[in-house]
């Protein structure tokens, strides 16, 4: 009986320690989306802090002033009102994009967070498991 509940606890630490893999796994997975969040949220950033440098500029122009828009090689000629209003779109997109992101990044923290649990409660059931060591 002996030799049978070491074979069952065996194969029972065997199984928590496949569930601690698996775990750990999903973890780095969570720790690699996190960054890649961390990245598209910081060129996000990026984007706007130039977009409102773009806007700033274009607010020291008078009305008659001449703007050109970089399309593929060329540079065309853009009305300043016009401008301005695409500077204002591409914020509101950008700062929408953040928030989403910023909303992501919440989530994914809190599933690693889980995950964090899950794989040191795992841990504390395969201690359990573990042979005793007689006491010096």
């Amino acid at each position: 009986k002996k030799k049978e509940a070491t074979t069952m606890a065996t194969t029972a630490a065997k199984a928590i320690k496949a569930q601690i893999d698996k775990e750990t796994e999903s973890y780095r997975q969570l720790q690699q989306d996190v960054q890649k969040n961390h990245t598209a949220r910081l060129r996000f950033t990026q984007q706007l802090s130039e977009s409102k440098m773009v806007l700033q500029e274009l607010d020291l122009l008078d009305d008659e002033a001449v703007v050109y828009k970089l399309v593929g090689p060329a540079l065309i000629r853009q009305d300043l009102v016009e401008a301005k209003a695409n500077v204002d779109k591409r914020m509101d997109f950008m700062k929408k994009e953040s928030d989403r992101l910023d909303s992501s990044l919440k989530s994914l923290e809190n599933k690693q967070l889980q995950a964090q649990q899950a794989v040191q409660s795992l841990n504390q059931k395969l201690q359990k498991f573990a042979p005793k060591q007689p006491e010096a």
